[in-house]
């Protein structure tokens, strides 16, 4: 079973670094010393902080049923993608954060080509965590797909692969589940943003500061930027050449810019 039963995990933890042993063997070759690292960058994601907060929250997500709906969802969502078999990590979600409790709804994800993580909150709808999950394991198979390694990954890689995952949730969804930030702004802003804001940045990678300023809309940039912009051009993109996400998974990041022209 690839959906992890971290609610076993929670029951017997006293504190978070409890987690390490189950956790580290996720990361191929990482050290016991890399743990505070690694719990640092699922935090920055969205992962809990209060152990006491995480034990409700992951009792809560245990008596609804929420893992086997994720068991569901996972083989679904292989079978609609022909998608890899990858450990599925469900731990509570940070709901003190107000960026993720505004910008996500309480919920977010973190995915990798072998792994993916999804945060949850107590109260999560079966239809929102059915939306996360379509998003997150889009990113998983785009990523199998796409090969490269993450310290040569662009801006433009990057709003590409945001996009395509939201966008795979339209797909299957409609605009009822997409994020809220698909609809910050009109197709005409978001095409005037790209020009002026994003295009002349595509080609930064993650050391770059201005590389997440722009994706996620920090400092003076607009809420959300480099995401909407990347959702905007991929919807565009699969309209005009009647495209499926499946069919675009493994689409080059700058074919997707056809649609800008």
């Amino acid at each position: 079973m690839s959906v992890k039963l971290t609610y076993q995990w929670m029951e017997k933890a006293a504190s978070i670094n409890d987690l390490a042993p189950h956790l580290l063997p996720l990361f191929s070759g990482a050290e016991k010393k890399e743990w505070k690292s690694i719990l640092a960058m699922l935090q920055n994601h969205g992962m809990f902080r209060h152990l006491k907060d995480g034990v409700v929250t992951s009792k809560r997500l245990k008596e609804r049923g929420c893992y086997s709906h994720i068991q569901k969802e996972e083989a679904y969502l292989k079978e609609k993608w022909s998608g890899p078999d990858v450990p599925i990590v469900v731990l509570p979600v940070d709901e003190r954060n107000r960026k993720v409790r505004m910008e996500f709804g309480s919920k977010s994800g973190l995915a990798f080509r072998d792994k993916m993580f999804l945060f949850l909150s107590s109260d999560i709808s079966n239809s929102a965590v059915s939306a996360l999950m379509t998003h997150e394991y889009n990113h998983v198979c785009r990523l199998e797909h796409v090969t490269m390694d993450e310290k040569d990954e662009t801006l433009l890689d990057t709003i590409m692969m945001e996009g395509l995952a939201e966008y795979a949730v339209y797909e299957r969804f409609g605009s009822s589940l997409t994020a809220e930030w698909t609809s910050y702004y009109t197709p005409e802003q978001l095409d005037f943003l790209f020009e002026k804001r994003v295009k002349p940045n595509l080609r930064l990678t993650r050391d770059n500061r201005m590389f997440s300023q722009l994706l996620y809309g920090k400092g003076y940039f607009p809420s959300m930027l480099g995401y909407a912009v990347g959702f905007n051009i991929v919807k565009k993109y699969l309209t005009d050449h009647q495209k499926t996400v499946k069919e675009a998974l493994a689409t080059p990041s700058k074919t997707f810019l056809e649609a800008t022209l």
